[in-house]
């Protein structure tokens, strides 16, 4: 007992310590690729300058002193390649086209990429912070009632003034209405800038689609910034080694990581200048190569996935039903339950038509884009049992609201406590205009 009391809290706890305001793929790139690279960044790094990066075959008077100031003149100055079948070139010229400039850097290149892929993270973050709901503190009080019961009630209470504090406020802002009307140039930058208008019904929404968008960026350059700082046509380095291997070539020696290299060097004595041409061997190559070559087929997957998730999130929120598919499940699922729990009353069509009417308005007037969101990443990170609690009592503190907005005042109205999604409506209490002609012009509107 005592050993399944240990394992249920160590699960618990490994549960709590992830907290994600996000989605799988966006952790696939700031998280599990960052520390990807982070990896490989320390294992050049502890080869290139804990271990012997180059050792150049010296002539034999060489001394020690000699053969030193080779080894870190080649390395400083820079390599280059020819093929052990090739002669060696006589211009300059030529020798300096077929330099390697790269290996000096390559934990600074790795450590640029890495900075590349979690930028998009930065700036969710720092932008979410300031947006009045933060994601990953609703999803930390979430995570926290699963370790504790009696804690369950208060982060539920939490969430719930979060979000509504959000909701509410977000209308007060007198930009959201403004006096003037705005040109389309105006319009346009508007919505560019939308990070300064965080009162914004859908500022959460468009702030994360732009968040994609640069992970779906970020990962179509990569390959590009690595032809540039790498060169000899990285981009098309992958779809060789496939060749080479489907014909049974060595794949493992590449022209854009050789281990063997050739080095020009002068040694100045009085009088005279002597130059030489040393042959090197790269051992941080073995490691660059397999490396680079790892990065490229990684990109490449990363960068089908975003392409897919981010066309994927497009389509579920230009649909006007796809922003609040999950909201309208639970609240159906709140109506059933309430239709079994209701003694065997059964609602008028008045009754019904109001009710769709004004979850309606709930989904599309009170939640919006941002409430909707947020719900949805809270049920993705979270748990879904308390997201749903949580929209009851949404729903219910909107529903006191909406009718004290729509119901006559001359008949007699029941405590705002008593409207929520377990409760039936009196009979006597009618909508003040038709609702049956109320839902035909709302869905005139939807179509507009």
């Amino acid at each position: 007992m005592d050993i399944l009391n240990f394992a249920t809290k160590l699960n618990a706890g490994k549960h709590h310590s992830t907290k994600n305001d996000d989605v799988f793929i966006d952790r696939l790139n700031h998280r599990y690729t960052v520390t990807m690279i982070l990896v490989f960044a320390a294992i050049i790094t502890t080869q290139q300058y804990f271990g012997s990066p180059i050792t150049c075959w010296v002539p034999a008077q060489f001394t020690n002193g000699y053969e030193k100031y080779a080894n870190d003149i080649c390395w400083i100055m820079n390599t280059y390649y020819v093929p052990m079948e090739h002669d060696i070139p006589h211009a300059e010229t030529t020798r300096y086209e077929r330099m390697l400039k790269y290996y000096q850097w390559s934990p600074f290149i790795l450590l640029f990429m890495a900075l590349c892929f979690y930028f998009p993270r930065m700036l969710w973050r720092s932008l979410n912070n300031k947006s009045g709901l933060d994601i990953e503190k609703l999803v930390d009080a979430a995570l926290k009632q699963e370790q504790q019961v009696e804690e369950r009630e208060k982060a539920v209470d939490y969430i719930v003034n979060s979000i509504r504090v959000y909701i509410e406020n977000r209308y007060t802002s007198p930009a959201q209405h403004p006096n003037h009307v705005k040109s389309i140039p105006q319009k346009f930058w508007y919505n560019v800038t939308f990070w300064r208008h965080r009162h914004l019904s859908a500022f959460i929404v468009i702030l994360f689609t732009f968040v994609k968008f640069l992970f779906l960026f970020n990962s179509l350059v990569q390959i590009f910034l690595l032809n540039a700082f790498l060169g000899n046509e990285y981009h098309l380095f992958g779809i060789e080694v496939i060749i080479k291997f489907m014909r049974g070539l060595d794949w493992g020696e590449s022209k854009r990581f050789p281990r063997v290299t050739l080095c020009d060097f002068h040694i100045r004595e009085i009088g005279i200048i002597h130059r030489y041409t040393v042959q090197c061997v790269l051992p941080i190559n073995l490691f660059n190569e397999k490396i680079f070559l790892i990065l490229w087929f990684w990109i490449i997957l990363l960068a089908t996935f975003n392409i897919c998730d981010f066309i994927s999130w497009l389509l579920r929120i230009l649909r006007v039903d796809g922003r609040s598919a999950y909201v309208r499940r639970k609240l159906a699922l709140n109506r059933a339950v309430s239709r079994d729990s209701a003694d065997g009353r059964v609602k008028s069509d008045g009754d019904q038509l109001y009710e769709k009417l004004r979850t309606r308005a709930f989904v599309r007037d009170y939640l919006q884009e941002d409430g909707c969101f947020a719900l949805r990443l809270l049920a993705r990170n979270g748990q879904d049992i308390i997201v749903g609690d949580i929209i009851d009592k949404l729903y219910t503190h909107f529903c006191a609201i909406y009718d004290r907005n729509h119901l006559n005042f001359d008949q007699p109205r029941l405590p705002p406590s008593k409207f929520g999604p377990n409760s039936s409506f009196s009979p006597s209490i009618r909508p003040r205009s038709n609702p049956t002609e109320t839902l035909l012009n709302n869905n005139n509107d939807d179509h507009h």
